[in-house]
């Protein structure tokens, strides 16, 4: 992680000709518990970064405040010291953010301290710069998803990715075309011995998402794939398994919200979600139990094949996820509201009656979001605790 802050200060530096070597020193502190680099850079690189971040070395600062922070958008972020008045001016320069309805942050404390909010902060910015670039494809039109449809116009409002809509004759085509690329992933299911006929026929699907992506460029997708049951006799379980696993955020059953919330945790953590129904709560113990037929093949600690749950056809998975912190999330795909929560893994389960991959998730904060207020059907888990992360993001819109 690199990026830069600028250094403001009154023009005669408090009378302190080492004021620049003492805020240079505190701002390596800052990113050695980062473990990132940071630097001080001059406005016209400031400002080509696009991240507001003013590292407020002293009082008398407000006024250069004010005359760089008005060709950039916010929120903006005041990093402080204890010493020089520092904390003083930022508090000056937040007012007057509030007052005319900006937003902005005042960062002060321990190094320590400081860099955990900074990082959170920097991966939120960085985040929403990729979603603004990505181009989300939709294949086919998913009726049956009734809280799940979104309009192209609400989420480039919302976050400026482009919704591309591809008809599911497009896919048909690639798939009776056939052929995949022998990716590492491709090899890990090949090697599991599964019946030749049915991978040769998911992996058809792969190949053709695939092509897909590239001719439309890509960058996450959502699919129609109950459409494949009755043509091809398959389902795109594995194909969205690979694909999330490649960096592809892809959701099934034409889901838009899905397929947002995906990608943005993506953009955030890096990580692939396990896209899932909530199947049965216990709202006692504050428990759910999650289950899909798909899951990111980076994710599970072991897996096997089996078929899909409601058809019995295709190449679906039973993975097993590692047991430890996890986040549940979803947004609307027009980011005016979302859910997401600290949770635990505490069981990996094999229900006959249940869709193949089923986790048993505690959440300490209850169970009531799920049948008072949900965000639709389909939620979104990945690993790690990543809700002041996700908090961050969404202070931006």
């Amino acid at each position: 992680m690199e990026f830069g802050v600028m250094l403001l200060h009154s023009e005669n530096k408090n009378n302190d000709p080492d004021l620049d070597k003492k805020c240079k020193a505190f701002l390596d502190r800052i990113g050695q518990e980062m473990g990132a680099s940071l630097a001080f850079l001059d406005e016209a690189a400031f400002l080509r970064q696009g991240f507001p971040c003013f590292f407020i070395g002293s009082g008398g600062s407000e006024s250069w405040f004010l005359s760089v922070s008005r060709k950039m958008k916010g929120p903006y972020y005041l990093l402080t010291t204890d010493n020089q008045n520092s904390l003083a001016a930022a508090m000056e320069i937040l007012a007057y953010l509030q007052a005319n309805g900006e937003k902005g942050e005042i960062l002060h404390g321990s190094p320590s301290h400081i860099a955990k909010d900074l990082r959170n902060i920097y991966l939120a910015h960085s985040a929403k710069a990729r979603l603004s670039n990505m181009r989300l494809g939709v294949i086919g039109d998913a009726v049956e998803r009734i809280a799940s449809l979104e309009t192209p116009e609400a989420v480039r409002h919302a976050c400026g990715a482009e919704l591309v809509s591809i008809p599911t004759e497009e896919l048909f085509a690639e798939i009776r075309l056939g052929g995949y690329p022998m990716t590492e992933g491709v090899r890990a299911l090949l090697e599991k011995g599964y019946d030749t006929a049915e991978m040769d026929k998911a992996l058809a699907v792969y190949g053709a998402l695939r092509r897909l992506c590239d001719r439309h460029r890509l960058n996450a997708l959502t699919v129609r794939c109950f459409e494949l049951l009755k043509p091809f006799q398959t389902t795109g379980c594995a194909a969205l398994a690979l694909l999330n696993a490649e960096g592809i955020p892809a959701a099934c059953e034409g889901d838009i919200k899905s397929m947002v919330s995906m990608a943005v945790l993506w953009a955030l953590t890096g990580q692939p979600g396990f896209m899932a129904n909530p199947s049965r709560l216990d709202p006692e113990r504050n428990e759910v139990v999650f289950a899909h037929c798909t899951l990111p093949l980076s994710m599970p600690v072991c897996c096997s094949l089996t078929t899909h749950f409601e058809s019995g056809l295709g190449v679906a998975l039973a993975g097993e996820l590692p047991l430890g912190p996890c986040t549940v999330f979803k947004t609307q795909a027009d980011f005016s509201r979302y859910y997401a929560a600290s949770g635990t893994i505490l069981e990996n389960l094999h229900e006959c009656n249940l869709c193949r991959t089923q986790i048993r998730v505690h959440l300490p904060d209850g169970t009531d979001y799920f049948t008072k207020n949900p965000i639709a059907n389909h939620q979104h888990i990945c690993c790690g605790d990543h809700v002041e992360l996700i908090r961050r993001f969404y202070d931006l819109f």
